[in-house]
């Protein structure tokens, strides 16, 4: 949380807020002049962290984000369309939602904090002598935070406003959209550069602060959105970008050296990765690229928005609430191998819940609509967030935007777009990330025969890094925008759907779905031990284990609630593929004509 505390020491010397007709006009964030806050690190360093201050606000990473990141075949809100949050979440979202507009704002808040960095530092007196290389790694910050930011909006709104120089006097306000394409070769080639400026983790020694690895990561990652599909403006098709062909190779190439940089590695037990999250610590291993920094008490919604539910007492002295507005389903769950040690971390049998006074674990009532991502927990945070911070919502837990095994299945993924088929390096990536998943004991049989037995072909290792990326990435928000530029949203969506309603049906291909859980609480009185997860027993009394009727046996509960799943995705309309939103009406009246939301089918 090290920038953070700089972030709040700022903030008033900078401003937080535009109005919707001015997105593209910002007065210089900072009562100094451009010529004296440029010309002193500490000034230089505070203007960047304008730009990590937007990234981190509820608009964007804090809150907003989560739900621009759903629905998926993983995370999905499966509540009712509220005219906010949620119906954007649905696909359903209108130009009249004010979050959308404060989005959008937020975005093109944070580019031109960037703009005054990229044009101010280059010709500022710290460029060259004593203090050069930290100047250049501000400015080098500066590029690809705002890569990240158009990258961000052009996966919400398609064709956006492009600007990469700062607002001068004279300037014209009203710029039309810019087709995606060229955005994105622009702030490909530009992180190309950025990368000289920035330092590895090693030298910054936090994933708080943007370093070479993220940039690269990064970079690979806008190539693929543009080597993939994405649906374009007045065509209403989804089709590749114009040289797809040479990104795959960008892609590539970029997370090839990050590998071989030896700079990020895989943090040994997969769950340590996000119980080091919850303590406010680094993590040694430095699998995270970048995170996004947040303040305990502050900011920051992860493990409340999404994460495990904790609907005990809000003056339970452990944990306090924690909502879980963000939910997955036994279809993810039951994807899982039984064996692999991702499953248990990404999505539990039980939360905390049944409004006792004092939290313990209890095992969920077996409704398809009850299942947590539960890589963010409550019970992770320390210190504890119970007694009087029992009802806070802002966890100031950080946010991975991304990790090295992102890095290493696209590395995975390329290999085998590029060569036409799964290549050995290929193969070799998949099995440093399913190495960590499962014990060493099935490694045989998990890691290399799966792996031999999915590298048949091309299109049999593309669909296995799909599944991977899914078992690997789920609740990370990372998975709508996979699906988006493999195509795939719309099979994947109705494949889940189906999935949860053959489960509620007993369809044979689920037979491995119990029709009790047998389960009793450890000796701790707080955790529970449940004996079948994965197989069936029969419905009978097992001495020392409750027996709770689970999904089959609630085939009423669970078919009324395949209907509650239908409130996701609900306004997605397969034909027209209508992922994008819209962009706000106001936005478009204060545009005088230029903007109009042409995007939308």
């Amino acid at each position: 949380m090290r920038i953070l505390i700089k972030i709040v020491a700022i903030i008033g010397l900078i401003g937080t807020t535009i109005s919707c007709k001015d997105y593209l006009k910002v007065e210089s964030p900072s009562t100094f002049t451009e010529a004296n806050a440029f010309s002193n690190l500490d000034f230089a360093s505070k203007e960047l962290n304008g730009v990590y201050n937007s990234i981190a606000s509820m608009n964007l990473y804090g809150y907003g984000h989560i739900f621009t990141s759903c629905d998926n075949d993983i995370e999905f809100v499966n509540w009712t369309n509220d005219g906010g949050v949620n119906q954007v979440a649905h696909y359903a979202g209108t130009d009249g939602i004010a979050f959308l507009q404060s989005v959008w704002n937020t975005y093109y808040q944070a580019i031109e904090r960037a703009n005054l960095s990229i044009d101010n530092l280059p010709k500022s007196t710290i460029w060259v002598g004593e203090y050069a290389s930290q100047a250049q790694s501000l400015y080098g910050q500066a590029i690809t935070l705002r890569a990240l930011c158009y990258f961000d909006l052009i996966q919400y709104f398609g064709d956006v406003p492009f600007k990469v120089r700062s607002t001068e006097a004279g300037d014209v306000f009203n710029l039309p959209k810019t087709d995606r394409d060229s955005i994105y070769e622009y702030i490909v080639k530009d992180l190309a550069d950025a990368e000289h400026y920035v330092p590895w983790i090693s030298e910054t020694h936090t994933a708080e602060v943007i370093s070479k690895g993220f940039v690269k990561g990064l970079r690979a990652r806008i190539a693929l959105a543009y080597a993939g599909y994405s649906l374009r403006n007045k065509t209403f098709e989804m089709r590749r970008g114009k040289n797809w062909q040479q990104y795959y190779k960008i892609a590539n190439q970029e997370c090839k050296e990050i590998m071989e940089s030896g700079q990020h590695q895989f943090t040994p037990v997969f769950a340590d990765i996000f119980k080091t999250l919850g303590a406010y610590a680094q993590n040694s291993a430095k699998e995270n690229l970048f995170e996004v920094a947040f303040g305990r008490l502050y900011s920051g919604r992860y493990a409340y928005t999404i994460g495990m539910t904790f609907s005990a007492n809000p003056n339970d002295p452990k944990y306090g609430r924690g909502p879980n507005i963000i939910s997955t389903s036994p279809y993810y769950y039951y994807s899982f191998d039984p064996k692999d040690t991702r499953r248990n971390v990404s999505c539990e049998l039980y939360n905390y819940g049944n409004n006792q006074t004092l939290s313990k674990q209890t095992l969920s009532n077996g409704v398809i609509n009850t299942f947590g991502l539960t890589k963010w927990r409550k019970s992770w945070i320390n210190p504890l967030m119970g007694g009087n911070n029992a009802g806070v919502n802002m966890t100031g837990v950080n946010f991975p935007v991304m990790r090295y095994a992102d890095v290493v299945l696209m590395f995975a993924e390329t290999e085998n777009e590029i060569n036409g088929s799964p290549t050995a390096a290929a193969k070799d990536a998949l099995a440093m990330v399913r190495n960590r998943a499962f014990p060493q004991a099935f490694q045989a049989s998990k890691v290399k025969t799966y792996i031999d037995s999915v590298a048949v072909s091309k299109d049999a290792f593309f669909n296995a890094i799909v599944n991977e990326r899914a078992w690997e990435l789920g609740g990370e928000l990372i998975r709508k925008y996979d699906l988006v530029r493999w195509n795939l949203l719309g099979a994947k969506l109705q494949a889940m759907k189906e999935g949860n309603l053959q489960i509620a049906n007993n369809d044979p291909k689920y037979s491995n779905v119990p029709t009790s859980i047998f389960w009793k609480y450890n000796s701790d009185g707080e955790t529970i031990d449940i004996l079948n997860p994965d197989y069936r027993l029969p419905d009978t009394a097992i001495p020392g284990y409750a027996r709770s009727s689970w999904i089959v046996n609630n085939y009423n509960v669970n078919k009324a609630n395949t209907t509650i799943l239908g409130y996701v995705a609900n306004g997605y309309i397969p034909a027209k593929n209508n992922y994008l939103y819209p962009i706000h009406k106001d936005i478009i009246t204060s545009s005088n004509g230029v903007l109009s939301n042409d995007q939308m089918p």
